[in-house]
């Protein structure tokens, strides 16, 4: 799991488009070409990454706007953060 004062940002090498409602988004890294979809939980978290947060930060927010959150929600979230890091997505630091 992600240390929770780990802090967290965009690659600046990504954009984000939103697709229709409840349709989720896709993300496009500029350097590798590579498109990735996005569901609607993942959007909130793009969103929620607009300014570097903490890993502590991202998941009082995403608790915090998120419904039915389930009891495992940090352990999920920090897989996902793991696996948008490993895509060179997201830039994490400390």
């Amino acid at each position: 799991m992600i240390d929770p004062t780990t802090e967290i940002r965009r690659n600046p090498d990504v954009v984000f488009r939103s697709l229709e409602e409840e349709q989720g988004g896709v993300l496009l890294h500029l350097q590798s070409g590579a498109y990735h979809g996005l569901n609607d939980f993942g959007c909130l978290v793009w969103r929620l990454l607009e300014q570097e947060r903490t890993f502590q930060s991202l998941a009082d927010a995403v608790r915090a706007e998120a419904e039915d959150v389930p009891d495992s929600a940090d352990e999920e979230l920090s897989a996902f953060v793991e696996q948008l890091r490993e895509r060179d997505l997201l830039v994490t630091s400390g």
